[in-house]
């Protein structure tokens, strides 16, 4: 299957084991180095979703999944059955793994709890504009040098609740605008609407 198959699948399967969520796609991190193929928020958890499909390699899965650990809750590695194994043995007993089958998406293994954050890395994902405003000072220019200041002024539960927040600013409506859009089954059009960044209200389409 091709990634953008088993990211409607994945989709489909949380929009039936959540009420509430949001989701964005092509997340990026760590100032803009890292990239999680989906990210879902729910209860004020932050999940990542990386995806290997039967074509992908494997060799970069353990240095991604270090990344994930320094800024998520969670972290799943969702792949067919014919590359479990190879996944199975690059990546650690903590992470959470699904299989992404032609009929849906079906869980093996759950996630642990990831909670030794990096405090630099989960500040970095706030805009420039936020960062002065926590600094308070407004001598600091770059955002890596707003970054560090923030994070060592201030706790690492803080700094993840700011991110978190974040994350939901920046998706919520195109979530909503998703779920609102969408039939019984995804399309790759549904996925787009959650990769492009959040527009600033919620819109209808209106076709005349």
């Amino acid at each position: 299957m091709t990634e953008i198959q088993i990211k409607m699948l994945l989709v489909q399967y949380l929009k039936n084991q959540y009420k509430n969520f949001v989701v964005g796609s092509e997340f990026t991190f760590q100032f803009g180095e890292r990239r999680a193929d989906l990210a879902l928020l729910e209860s004020e958890c932050l999940t990542a979703f990386e995806i290997k499909g039967a074509r992908d390699n494997v060799l970069r899965l353990a240095e991604q999944i270090k990344s994930y650990k320094n800024f998520f809750d969670f972290c799943y590695v969702v792949c067919e059955e014919i590359n479990l194994e190879s996944v199975r043995a690059v990546i650690s007993k903590d992470v959470g793994i699904m299989i992404a089958k032609s009929d849906g998406i079906f869980p093996i293994r759950k996630s642990k709890q990831f909670k030794r954050h990096d405090k630099v890395i989960l500040t970095s994902n706030l805009s420039v504009q936020k960062l002065k405003i926590l600094a308070k000072n407004n001598e600091l220019k770059s955002k890596h040098t707003l970054t560090e200041y923030v994070s060592k002024k201030n706790s690492t539960q803080f700094i993840r609740e700011l991110s978190r927040k974040d994350f939901h600013e920046k998706y919520n409506v195109a979530s909503k605008l998703m779920l609102q859009e969408t039939t019984q089954h995804l399309n790759s059009d549904d996925i787009y609407t959650i990769t492009k960044r959040a527009p600033n209200s919620l819109k209808r389409k209106c076709f005349t």
